[in-house]
């Protein structure tokens, strides 16, 4: 997607945080144009995860009150037909698209209905490709909202960016320093215009795979999580305009 000002202004307000309070403040604040008031943020936990495991997997979760106590306590995340959703599904979709989709209609009655019962009626869903395969994602909810496309791709730029900037605040920093090649900073610039590594590889006159490895080095020399994130922190350092 081309980063517009209004997401520009977002990365710059991410990047002057440095508490993860204050992100997921941010975060849905940026949400709220939308309908969105609540949001939950972690790793997709595997179809063989346990309940003891999952803790382990949250960013952080903003829910009504007393929902997330229930949903935690009765570990719905192993049965929550948006998470199964979420372990074969890696694009954006809304949770009436996961229930659609689910097997076990049991569990869509059960979770879909409390859910409901606390306000939480609908919501949209950002899976977030991190680093060695991982699979994280946002789960925004409302009881009632927007879905107008313009805005959910620009909710899914800052939801990328703003789980990278939590998974930094996790993790010792390494110096920032180290600046890019000049290749990798051409796949970056066309990147950030919306293109995808096949139209980065004919515009450049190399491969994708090649396209994907400059892009992948360049995440790893700037300590980022995902393209994304890696785009934002590109304008940041001035490294595209």
């Amino acid at each position: 997607m081309r980063v517009t000002s209004r997401a520009w202004n977002f990365i710059k307000s991410i990047e002057d945080s440095d508490d993860e309070a204050t992100v997921q403040r941010l975060l849905l604040k940026r949400a709220a144009p939308s309908g969105f008031e609540w949001a939950f943020a972690g790793r997709v936990p595997s179809p063989a995860a346990r309940p003891r495991d999952i803790p382990s997997h949250v960013l952080f979760q903003q829910f009504p009150e007393g929902w997330g106590e229930r949903y935690n306590e009765n570990n719905y995340a192993l049965r929550d037909p948006v998470v199964r959703h979420l372990q074969r599904q890696q694009s954006p979709f809304t949770w009436d698209e996961s229930y659609a989709a689910a097997t076990r209609r049991e569990d869509v009655k059960l979770i879909g209905g409390e859910a409901a019962s606390f306000g939480l009626r609908t919501g949209y869903v950002i899976p977030i490709q991190l680093v060695g395969g991982v699979l994280a994602a946002v789960s925004f909810g409302a009881s009632h909202a927007d879905f107008h496309p313009d805005a959910l791709a620009e909710l899914a730029f800052a939801a990328n960016f703003a789980v990278g900037h939590l998974l930094r605040l996790r993790h010792k920093p390494r110096s920032l320093e180290r600046l890019v090649t000049p290749r990798e900073r051409e796949c970056i610039l066309w990147a950030s215009e919306g293109k995808t590594d096949w139209e980065i590889a004919v515009i450049l006159g190399i491969s994708p795979p090649t396209v994907a490895k400059h892009l992948l080095s360049a995440r790893q020399r700037l300590d980022v999580m995902n393209r994304a994130h890696l785009i934002g922190e590109a304008i940041r350092q001035k490294i595209i305009r």
